[in-house]
């Protein structure tokens, strides 16, 4: 399908595309899509240069296209909340959004198949993949493949592509994304989470694979914006370092005091009191039943606090460890499968209130 053979029938669609120091490109991909028909095309300049203003200028002539302006600078993040808050404020008869990047690294083609996929599955949350073959730039592959697999174990759902910019979203998800934290490109990465870890697993359509000179057109940092998206994945896991720190010290102490081995790890076991509230407000954010998530969590507790107290075991009397590294040995093992148990078993969504 080519450009001029875009149907017609995205009335109820937006595309927003943040832009930042936008080339050409841009109006390349602007003249492109306008045949598709969607109900407005939102542009939101994030502070650019004034030697982007010719390309703004024709921009904001374009019908259809509504053109928002940030004073300065304040991220792809801020960018994309300026523009579902536009959406939500201004636009009350739309019903899904798409959002695109201004690189040049989607195609008109691609941006409707995405837009058409929501229209087919609604409800749904739409990401256009990318399959990243060996002459994409080395930095993308890698960083994409390690983004995936720590993604997947902290959401617990499995993506193609975390990083692609090309995504839909019905109006109903709009008002929360509003609420979530992040200006930068790590909003995009906490969007996917968010979503993920409540169970709204996005539905994947492949698109074609762009990188214009190397990528040299793309904005992203790969060690600052890489860091902020590790971030936003890493602070999932940070209850459990607490109620690590927690438990540990609980079983030193009482290990020093009575040498006995069960007791320590029962007790140091208190710890599970804070992780269980953190997990339940702050990482998994569950708003099931109280009582349904609590005797499944202790459940848990009892499980792994009996592993952690057979394998010490079995380490110390065995193999003659000291049992203080083991235990810290045996327990960062074993908060992997607490934690893949706790998003699936625990804390997942209660079939009753949705």
């Amino acid at each position: 399908m080519s450009p001029d053979e875009l149907p017609t029938q995205l009335r109820d669609c937006v595309l927003l595309i943040p832009a930042w120091q936008p080339e050409n490109f841009l109006l390349v991909l602007l003249n492109e899509i306008a045949p598709a028909g969607f109900g407005a095309l939102i542009v939101v300049d994030d502070g650019s240069s004034s030697s982007c203003a010719p390309i703004f200028a024709q921009v904001k002539s374009m019908p259809s296209v509504v053109l928002l302006r940030h004073a300065i600078n304040l991220g792809k993040g801020r960018a994309l909340k300026t523009g579902i808050n536009y959406i939500l404020s201004e636009l009350p008869k739309i019903q899904c959004v798409v959002t695109a990047d201004a690189d040049g690294q989607h195609t008109s083609v691609d941006i409707v198949r995405v837009a058409q996929a929501l229209q087919e599955n609604p409800g749904r949350i739409v990401l256009g993949v990318r399959e990243l073959q060996r002459d994409a730039p080395l930095r993308s592959r890698l960083g994409n493949a390690l983004t995936r697999r720590i993604f997947s174990f902290m959401t617990g759902a499995g993506v193609s592509d975390t990083q692609t910019g090309l995504r839909a979203f019905p109006r109903s998800v709009l008002p929360e994304l509003l609420l979530l934290p992040g200006e930068r490109y790590e909003y995009e990465m906490t969007v996917l989470a968010h979503l993920c870890r409540n169970g709204r697993k996005p539905f994947e359509v492949p698109i074609q694979t762009i990188y214009l000179e190397g990528n040299r057109t793309s904005h992203f940092d790969p060690i600052r914006d890489s860091m902020r998206i590790y971030f936003v994945l890493l602070r999932f896991y940070f209850s459990s370092l607490v109620a690590a720190g927690i438990d540990f010290g609980g079983f030193s102490l009482v290990f020093a005091l009575t040498q006995n081995l069960w007791l320590s790890v029962a007790l140091g076991r208190l710890s599970s009191v804070v992780n269980f509230i953190l997990n339940r407000s702050f990482v998994f954010q569950n708003q099931g039943s109280l009582q349904r998530s609590l005797w499944r969590y202790y459940l848990l507790v009892a499980v792994i606090a009996g592993a952690s107290y057979g394998l010490i075991w079995i380490f110390t009397h065995y193999l003659h460890w000291n049992v203080f590294a083991t235990k810290i040995l045996v327990d960062a093992v074993l908060s992997l499968v607490s934690f893949s148990a706790q998003q699936t078993f625990v804390f997942s969504a209660d079939p009753d209130s949705e």
